[in-house]
């Protein structure tokens, strides 16, 4: 099914009459202005409602006539609003960029000194994410100069939490990655008890995380990621910044090669 728009010899949708109303007060208000240093008040009040009158009848029968035209000024204004929106992102992302690219609670893979970063939003029962795991992993392997910044963002409920928990825990004992790459890789529901018996298949001391999980950097690490992302407009998973380009879901190999190659050639 599919969304359409009215013929025109139809009724008028209310959007098309409230701007038709728009455009009515707008004139209105040009023809007062122009006459506002005018002494002559109840004459040019007359001569206002009459100016307004004449308006609101060219500028309906316009409409009614070419309602396209509506169509056209909407599509402008919802581009123009998407384009404020994306210089928007990219002045927090540029303001942001200690934080976003080298927070110091947020584990960095790949090269450490690549020349371009790419940071990665993601919840471990994404199911986005996990098909997006196994890309990220093959673009790492195949471009030895790209830092990898993983920013854990549980949206999706409880159990998210708790595996973004223990893989920031995990940290300390250097199974992080071990631990990352497991859970967005298995297949079914996640349950903490999963994630514990995945711990303690890639060789974590499992007693020492659930220690470790209950440490407040844990959540401090959490919070400033929730954090971050209100501040750049992540509105779900994966989400990845790649050099300073936003680029929101589960992009292909190829889309992230070419967005690797831009901001490298973008830097030299």
């Amino acid at each position: 099914m599919t969304h359409s728009v009215a013929s025109p010899t139809k009724r008028l949708p209310l959007y098309l009459a409230a701007f038709i109303g728009a455009l009515s007060v707008a004139g209105v208000l040009f023809v007062a202005e122009s006459m506002a240093a005018d002494s002559s008040k109840p004459v040019r009040e007359a001569a206002v409602s009459k100016e307004q009158a004449e308006i609101e009848k060219i500028v309906r029968e316009y409409i009614l006539r070419e309602p396209e035209i509506l169509l056209e000024a909407l599509t402008i204004l919802e581009e123009r609003q998407a384009a404020s929106a994306d210089m928007e992102q990219q002045r927090q992302i540029a303001e942001n960029a200690d934080a976003l690219y080298y927070d110091p609670n947020s584990f960095v893979a790949g090269n450490p000194d690549g020349d371009v970063t790419i940071v990665e939003f993601f919840d471990y029962q994404c199911g986005y994410c996990k098909r997006s795991v196994q890309r990220v992993m093959n673009v790492l392997e195949e471009d030895g100069n790209v830092r990898l910044v993983l920013k854990e963002f549980p949206i999706l409920g409880e159990t998210s939490v708790f595996a973004s928990r223990a893989a920031i825990a995990a940290i300390p004992q250097g199974k992080y990655m071990d631990l990352h790459v497991a859970m967005l890789k298995s297949k079914g529901e996640l349950t903490e008890g999963r994630v514990l018996r995945m711990a303690e298949e890639v060789g974590i001391d499992v007693e020492r995380l659930k220690k470790d999980m209950k440490d407040a950097r844990v959540s401090e690490t959490i919070e400033a990621n929730y954090d971050m992302a209100r501040l750049i407009g992540v509105e779900g998973t994966p989400a990845f910044i790649i050099g300073t380009t936003f680029a929101p879901g589960a992009i292909d190999k190829e889309e992230m090669t070419r967005l690797i190659e831009e901001a490298r050639a973008s830097a030299s």
